[in-house]
């Protein structure tokens, strides 16, 4: 299946992963490890065997080199042309179709970076063909979470934010006229694979004030579908082109062509009355429901990460057919003789002997001294652990250190976090630490109100003071040892120490 021409296919890969800020700080989403490849990899490599030949990926401006490095290591065949948009902005996936529409000159097929199914694409390609649609979009089965536990504080993760909910759904009277027959669904998963006609592209760069393609350009044009089309005459003639008409019917006007073949055609697409089909409606919105059976997972929330990473090797066939699973790479130093056949290890990490690994994701370059394990893991970038660290069921970011003698289990450790020798956590977000003092370490999840200490002996009797009204040992423990890092810090610390920063906060604890 050849697609080139018909379609351009568009990665969007400039979202900052605001929903598990815990492992995206510090890092591009769309390279967090998932089994043995970059997380952009699985859209990219979707669209390859689908028959795409180039392709153009949007992604933050300070990511850009980092993204277009980590892909090229990737040996995709797939021609990327990277289209790099302000990231200091909050810009939502309809205002990035925007910023590139002159770079889009045909029908547009819409995936996100976080997309890992084995749904044929041709299934929504044919639905879009078929209807002559304006918009086809792709739902996926909801996926099992089984007994998978969540690394960080024990808390009920919801499968998607809030925002993805309504309390009702108004049907209105127009629908149900065209269509007496209706079928509701709750618990399909939107994979934001979207295919989107050409002159829904032009009519979305006149609708400046839309910013999101889901949440706000969606429900927009199915309102415009299910009003009634204006009368001939009713349109301004007073406006010669498109660019400067936002009325959408003037988009969406079919040519005389269609309207004849519609004319003769013996295809209807509706029972139950006599009109013609499509009831004459120009805008058509149309959903392709993944077969059940079917993989796909959206990997913007950290429960949909840990499944991704709980679930890859058993649907790698599926997933990426024609591709071999390496689970340890020939560019990898694997002393240990206690690595398990679920563990996949990446490309320049140390694995040294009296080390043992269970069901876990090795990245590249971590470093594992002697005598420590780690059982259902996920280690990214440059991690090192020291020697008898024991790691369960956590999550470790990049750069992050986890010195002698260290004990975890079902921790997040943020990116470039230090965690002290001899500590013991159990659901922690460990996160924004240095070697001198501690910064911005989150406890229980729950950040402190916000003061300014003129002093570190202030500080230091802020914590005293929160110990000693603190029932929660946990917490009074972490506090205490914050406190003895404190005053370790201070009698190593030479006058040139002190920085430009004299005052600290309550945030930098």
């Amino acid at each position: 299946m050849t697609l080139q021409v018909e379609f351009q296919a568009v990665v969007l890969a400039a979202g900052k992963g605001s929903r598990m800020p815990e492992i995206t700080s510090g890092k591009p989403k769309c390279l967090l490890p998932v089994g043995p490849k970059p997380l952009i990899w699985y859209p990219l490599y979707k669209l390859q065997i689908s028959g795409f030949t180039e392709c153009i990926v949007i992604v933050l401006e300070n990511q850009k080199l980092e993204i277009q490095g980590a892909i090229e290591k990737c040996c995709l065949k797939i021609k990327i042309e990277y289209q790099a948009i302000p990231g200091n902005e909050d810009l939502g996936t309809a205002d990035s179709l925007r910023l590139i529409h002159d770079k889009l000159h045909s029908n547009v097929l819409v995936i996100p970076c976080d997309l890992v199914t084995d749904v044929n694409m041709k299934d929504v390609v044919d639905i879009f063909r078929k209807h002559n649609a304006s918009i086809a979009s792709l739902f996926l089965q909801p996926q099992n979470y089984g007994n998978l536990t969540i690394p960080g504080p024990k808390l009920k993760h919801k499968p998607a934010s809030a925002s993805d909910f309504e309390n009702e759904v108004s049907l209105p009277k127009s629908l149900l006229k065209k269509h007496s027959n209706i079928k509701i669904f709750s618990m399909l998963v939107d994979s934001h694979v979207y295919i989107i006609r050409n002159w829904v592209i032009k009519y979305l760069k006149s609708k400046e004030n839309i910013s999101t393609l889901k949440g706000e350009f969606l429900p927009h044009i199915i309102r415009k579908q299910l009003s009634k089309l204006p009368k001939i005459g009713e349109i301004n003639p007073s406006i010669l082109n498109n660019e400067q008409n936002d009325d959408i019917f003037s988009f969406s006007k079919e040519g005389d062509l269609d309207l004849l073949i519609r004319s003769i055609s013996t295809f209807n697409d509706h029972v139950g009355d006599l009109k013609s089909t499509y009831h004459e409606d120009s805008i058509r919105c149309f959903a392709c429901i993944s077969e059940y059976g079917t993989f796909g997972v959206r990997v913007n929330t950290l429960p949909m990460y840990c499944l991704i990473n709980e679930k890859i090797i058993e649907n790698w066939n599926k997933i990426a057919p024609n591709e071999e699973l390496l689970f340890n790479s020939s560019k990898a130093e694997t002393k240990s003789t206690q690595v398990d056949n679920k563990c996949i290890v990446w490309e320049g990490a140390m694995l040294n002997e009296r080390t043992s690994f269970k069901n876990s994701i090795i990245g590249p370059n971590v470093e594992v001294d002697r005598f420590s394990r780690v059982f259902n893991c996920i280690l990214m970038k440059n991690v090192i652990l020291k020697e008898r660290v024991a790691l369960e069921n956590c999550i470790v970011s990049d750069n992050a250190v986890v010195d002698f003698g260290s004990q975890l289990k079902s921790c997040l450790v943020g990116s470039n976090h230090n965690v002290p020798e001899q500590s013991n956590f159990s659901n922690e977000v460990l996160i924004d630490s240095d070697h001198h003092r501690p910064s911005k370490v989150l406890l229980n999840n729950k950040k402190s109100d916000f003061f300014t200490f003129k002093s570190e002996e202030d500080l230091l009797k802020y914590i005293t003071d929160k110990v000693s009204k603190n029932t929660n040992s946990v917490f009074a423990k972490s506090l205490e040892k914050i406190s003895s890092m404190i005053k370790n810090s201070n009698t190593s610390k030479t006058p040139s120490d002190d920085g430009d920063d004299p005052n600290m906060t309550s945030s930098d604890i």
